[in-house]
């Protein structure tokens, strides 16, 4: 019996929608995060249930430059908060209400992963502290946290 990656999937999906209902009183956004387009199709439907959050989706397979203004607008003003992207909210945007990530995939290096993380912990008092929902499953990250173990 194998692992299943799907049942993990769902399972980073619902422990991340979980969290943001907590957190609503900080008015939180919720990210999730994918190695591919591809990837992002398949993990979309997860959240895209949770209408009350407006889900959408930002990536580079979304060939319109008007509905990627579109899309990013409604994470910014918090209509959308909820959003499941591919390197799209990258360097350079600044979001401090981005307080929850759930990594389906991890970059290159859980170094790397990390490293993005770091900006959903910006400190500001009405905030809230923030939440990673990291899919522990992937073999690399397995293997990423052996690596952190002391001897």
């Amino acid at each position: 019996m194998g692992i299943n990656p799907a049942d993990y999937d769902k399972a980073v999906a619902e422990r991340a929608v979980e969290q943001l209902r907590r957190d609503e009183k900080f008015n939180h956004i919720l990210m999730a995060r994918e190695d591919s387009v591809e990837r992002a199709k398949q993990i979309f439907p997860l959240y895209e249930k949770y209408n009350e959050y407006n889900p959408v989706q930002i990536h580079t397979g979304i060939k319109s430059i008007a509905k990627r203004e579109e899309i990013r607008r409604k994470i910014v003003s918090g209509e959308s908060k909820i959003v499941v992207c591919v390197d799209m909210l990258g360097e350079g945007f600044d979001l401090p209400e981005l307080k929850i990530a759930a990594f389906h995939d991890i970059r290159k290096s859980l170094a790397v992963t990390l490293q993005l993380a770091g900006r959903f912990t910006r400190s500001r008092p009405d905030l809230g502290k923030a939440t990673f929902v990291p899919n522990l499953a992937e073999v690399d990250v397995q293997d990423e946290l052996r690596k952190c173990d002391p001897p």
